[in-house]
């Protein structure tokens, strides 16, 4: 198995959707399922060797779990969190014009 690290555009519009969704763990499934497809096409598109798991609805909603975690300063949520999404999550509070630009982006880039 390929292990690919979160990087910062696919962080910001997994938060995107955290946010959208009411900033709750529960994600509707078709809209991470949507997700899944835009960052597996990102991968293809960028030629990155992905695993057949890779982004997957399961592992996208651990990630929301880790991303309620940081936003709720640790009282609920996943604890084993990327370094990274802290980060975003800085970025998004302050630079939210910066954020919007690369979500906007990716889903003209990215989407299926």
């Amino acid at each position: 198995m390929i292990k690919v690290k979160w990087d910062l555009e696919k962080a910001v519009v997994l938060y995107d959707l955290y946010f959208k969704s009411g900033a709750t763990l529960s994600v509707d499934t078709e809209k991470l399922n949507e997700l899944s497809a835009n960052m597996k096409n990102r991968a293809a598109v960028k030629w990155v060797q992905i695993y057949e798991k890779y982004r997957n609805i399961t592992g996208l909603t651990m990630q929301i779990g880790c991303i309620h975690y940081v936003v709720t300063d640790g009282k609920e949520g996943l604890s084993n969190i990327s370094k990274i999404f802290y980060e975003i999550y800085d970025l998004y509070k302050k630079e939210s014009m910066e954020s919007n630009q690369m979500i906007e982006e990716f889903y003209c880039k990215y989407k299926r």
